[in-house]
C-alpha cells in the first residue's frame, strides 16, 4: 500500500500556489480509484491546518476536500505500538516527531511507500519508503506505484 504525506493533498486543490506540481499531486490523488493508497489521519488533520492557515481557505471550502479524501482513501489510524515506534524513529534517524508518527502509522498499516517531498527521498524508516513523487529520477517508480 502506497500513503501521501500531506503536501500532495495541498498541492492537489490549490491550483494557483502548486504550479506545476499540481497537476501531477491531481494525478496522484486521482489513482486512489485504481491503487490502493491510504491516508493517515494525521495528515488529513494537517491538510486542514495547512489549507486554512497558509492557502487562507474558509473551512466551508476546506470541508468538501476532506469528506471527499476520507470517502476515496482508507484511512490509515495508531495501533497500539504507534508511541513505541514513534520513539524508535526517533532514536535512530533525525525526524520531526509528527513526521516519525505519520512514518510509524504508515508502517503499522502495512505501507511500504510513503510521497512525500518533505522527508529525504529514497529513505527507509521502519519499512516505508520515502518517494519523492516531483524528482524526475522517480518518474518510472511513480508509475509503477500508480499502475
Amino acid at each position: 500500500m502506497i500513503s501521501l504525506d500531506t503536501n500532495i493533498l495541498v498541492y492537489a486543490t490549490d491550483q494557483k500556489s502548486a504550479g506545476a506540481r499540481h497537476a501531477l499531486a491531481r494525478r496522484i490523488v486521482d489513482a486512489a480509484k485504481n491503487v490502493k493508497i491510504g491516508l493517515a489521519e494525521q495528515v488529513l488533520v494537517e491538510f486542514i491546518n495547512v489549507a486554512v492557515r497558509k492557502t487562507r481557505l474558509p473551512l466551508n471550502q476546506v470541508a468538501p476536500y476532506v469528506d471527499a479524501f476520507s470517502r476515496d482513501f482508507p484511512l490509515l489510524l495508531p495501533s497500539r505500538d504507534t508511541v513505541a515506534q514513534v520513539l524508535a524513529l526517533l532514536f535512530r534517524h533525525n525526524l520531526s516527531v509528527w513526521d516519525a508518527h505519520i512514518l510509524a502509522v504508515c508502517s503499522s498499516n502495512g505501507c511500504n511507500h510513503l510521497l512525500s517531498e518533505d522527508l529525504q527521498d529514497g529513505a527507509q524508516y521502519g519499512g516505508v519508503t520515502v518517494v519523492n513523487p516531483f524528482a524526475a529520477r522517480n518518474a518510472r517508480l511513480l508509475q509503477r506505484l500508480l499502475a
